[in-house]
């Protein structure tokens, strides 16, 4: 069972790398730097990708040294 949790954090914190560069790559935002979507939905969305990775990995480095 610990081994199973260790693997879905490790695939979390993947997800969340991929969450939080996809404005900048394959789900781009509006073009118009003055516009809402390019001054604060992608910022917005990299600070959680980018908290979700932070919370999974810990979380597998926490499981993995318990096992």
């Amino acid at each position: 069972m610990k081994n199973l949790n260790i693997i879905l954090s490790g695939i979390t914190a993947l997800l969340g790398l991929l969450v939080g560069i996809a404005p900048y790559t394959f789900a781009k935002v509006c073009g118009m730097a003055n516009m809402h979507c390019h001054k604060v939905t992608a910022p917005t969305i990299l600070v959680f990708g980018i908290l979700i990775f932070v919370v999974s990995a810990a979380q597998a480095v926490i499981l993995w040294k318990k096992k």
